[in-house]
């Protein structure tokens, strides 16, 4: 107490030199110590920029969960906008000139918070904790300024998080155990539980809320026990636990691959691996950790299924199972996705058409499985004549390659999700249709005209980008308080205004409501569902449902196993005979990961391409995944 007294002084002793103790804020958090925001500039709120919430395990404990955040003596300036945690960057997008740097610090777990003025501890106010994007690999809690939001009297915070590898490598054992980008997560829930009320929030009014990846990340937590109380509404755009990037199918492979790319000689022990990553510098680690268009719809590294038998496993059993059972809290949910998510994609159209001719199979989702080639083969047939009216992947067919992405990379998954979240509880759900000067632009846009991935979040967050159409203000204007209205009451219009003057009907199975938000927002129903149908049948006999690490099927060296019959367990991993190196950054010329694609004369299961390192590498394995029909409770209504 004497601690604050003494700094309260001095923030009216600098308030002499030009500024005002208004534009100071001081707060004290318990057990941690007194940290200091400064008002923003054109707002009533404060902001609180690199306030540590929990401690980074260093050295050999670099995999595991995070630490108790370290007191500090003397009062923090919350000023520390730009601390980002390990991630590669790239000086230039030409690829004769392209030069890698490592970007960020280690001790990078971090809050930031922007906290309205009317929020003190005697008037709480609810907050919202977004979760950045980032393909798993890169972004931090600053990627966007959420200014908008917090000048509606919420608080605002938004959680760094491990990256890459040493956020998501997962083998399963005692030193690299899986997901400390997910603890990292909790950890930050976790805090702002304890600490929000000293900030004039509301520990009983938390939205957890992100976008893309971010969107998958929140789902994942909030489906966890350990999340269980943090927070009573979820927000998800354009992002799902149950998209094919969310969880890794694979991760031995994925931590092997991504190994090799990085110098690592593989000697067939899952110790040595594991020694490999614990030793490792950053660097090669994190560069082949960006891996932004993997033709099966995944990023390299992702959250994985852990080993329950270790202690703090976090999630151990799969998302899509635990939706099924309703093994989770309970929670509000509003979600929704853009009209031409598949835009996202474009950039590498011209480089896929002649693959994809050569052979689609190879962009199918990665969470689909096959128990033999006839199976896929005439599903890549229906996918060819649904999405590409039967005919070969060129400029004119344009809007099927956005289509097709659109609807098996993210569409579907979302719809799964959503559909099982409502057999517990009404939702809210959403097709974003509004396009502006904030929306994605891309090389396109003469042709194509629609909402693109996580749209809805330009004009809710600001993504450093401006306008000055009245129609998009408008339309901004219009997405914060419907958001922000989500946040606050549990009802995106709860009241009527001029720019808001439709009631937003929630979704059942028996009554699938959406909102269509465009120009206007119009009350619709049965949202994407022909092409729901599509995916959904093929998903109900073939979805590969991730299970935990399986370290005895490591094996550095690849020979082709029989199929196994339909009865038996899991079988060993079968080799993907033939790869292929395509990009792995957003940069369309540079391969920096080798993707293996399945040879149509093998009779194993046919599981599409997945994360390898460079293109002289050794395919990668891949095991046969049980059906429906061999295991209990995994078909989908």
């Amino acid at each position: 107490m004497l601690r604050l007294k003494l700094f309260c002084l001095f923030v009216s002793f600098v308030s002499v030199f030009g500024l005002k103790n208004e534009d100071y804020r001081v707060v004290s958090l318990e057990g941690l110590g007194i940290v200091e925001g400064i008002k923003y500039w054109d707002g009533d709120f404060h902001e609180f920029y690199g306030i540590p919430f929990a401690s980074t395990p260093k050295g050999r404990d670099r995999y595991k969960a995070p630490l108790p955040p370290a007191p500090w003596d003397e009062p923090m300036k919350a000023n520390k906008g730009l601390v980002i945690c390990h991630q590669v960057h790239y000086t230039t997008e030409k690829k004769e000139e392209e030069e890698e740097f490592l970007a960020g610090e280690e001790d990078c777990l971090v809050a930031h918070l922007m906290v309205p003025k009317v929020a003190i501890e005697t008037n709480l106010v609810p907050v919202v904790v977004y979760i950045h994007s980032g393909a798993f690999a890169g972004g931090s809690g600053t990627m966007a300024r959420f200014h908008k939001v917090a000048q509606q009297d919420v608080i605002v915070v938004t959680l760094n998080y491990r990256l890459g590898a040493l956020g998501f490598a997962c083998l399963g054992t005692e030193n690299v155990p899986g997901n400390a980008a997910l603890k990292d997560l909790v950890a930050g829930l976790k805090w702002i539980n304890k600490h929000i009320k000293s900030f004039g929030g509301d520990p009983n009014k938390v939205t957890l809320a992100g976008f893309s990846v971010g969107a998958a990340l929140a789902e994942l937590v909030a489906l966890t026990k350990e999340a269980d109380g943090l927070f009573q509404r979820l927000m998800l755009d354009s992002g799902s636990a149950l998209m094919p990037f969310a969880v890794d199918r694979d991760p031995i492979n994925t931590a092997r691959n991504i190994a090799k790319a990085a110098g690592f000689e593989d000697s067939g022990t899952i110790k040595d691996l594991e020694e490999f990553l614990l030793e490792s510098k950053f660097k090669p680690l994190l560069a082949h950790s960006r891996n932004f268009f993997l033709k099966n719809s995944t990023f390299g590294f992702a959250p994985c299924i852990e080993n329950p038998k270790l202690s703090g496993a976090l999630l151990t059993e799969s998302p899509y199972d635990i939706l099924k059972k309703g093994a989770y809290a309970k929670f509000d949910l509003l979600t929704g996705f853009g009209s031409m998510e598949g835009i996202s994609r474009t950039s590498q159209f011209e480089n896929w058409i002649d693959p994809m001719n050569e052979n689609l199979g190879d962009f199918l989702p990665a969470d689909l499985a096959f128990s033999n080639d006839k199976e896929r083969d005439a599903f890549i047939k229906e996918v060819k004549q649904k999405y590409f009216k039967g005919e070969e992947v060129s400029h004119d067919t344009l809007q099927g390659f956005i289509d097709y992405f659109s609807d098996s990379m993210f569409k579907y998954g979302l719809m799964r999700s959503a559909k099982l979240h409502a057999e517990r509880r009404p939702i809210y759900l959403y097709e974003f249709t509004y396009v502006g000067k904030l929306s994605t632009s891309h090389m396109y846009m003469d042709r194509i005209f629609g909402a693109s991935h996580r749209d809805a979040s330009a004009y809710v967050l600001d993504f450093y980008d401006w306008t000055r159409n009245f129609t998009d203000m408008d339309h901004r204007d219009r997405m914060v308080a419907m958001w922000t209205d989500y946040v606050i009451y549990g009802n995106p219009t709860a009241y009527e205004s001029a720019l808001i003057k439709t009631n937003w009907q929630k979704y059942t199975n028996e009554q699938p409501n959406y909102l269509d938000i465009g120009y206007e927002l119009v009350n619709k129903k049965d949202l994407f569902s022909d092409s729901y149908n599509f995916w959904d049948k093929v998903y109900q006999k073939n979805f590969w449902n991730p299970t935990s690490p399986n370290t005895a099927a490591y094996k550095p060296t690849v020979t082709k196993s029989a199929k196994p019959s339909a009865k038996s367990e899991p079988a060993p991993p079968v080799a993907a005979k033939t790869e292929e190196a395509i990009p792995s950054t957003d940069k369309k010329t540079d391969p920096k990961i080798a993707v293996p694609s399945t040879d149509k004369k093998t009779s194993t299961p046919k599981v599409n391409e997945q994360k390898e390192a460079k293109p002289d590498s050794p395919p990668v394995e891949k095991p046969k995944v049980q059906t429906p029909s061999e295991k209990k409770g995994e078909s989908v209504k």
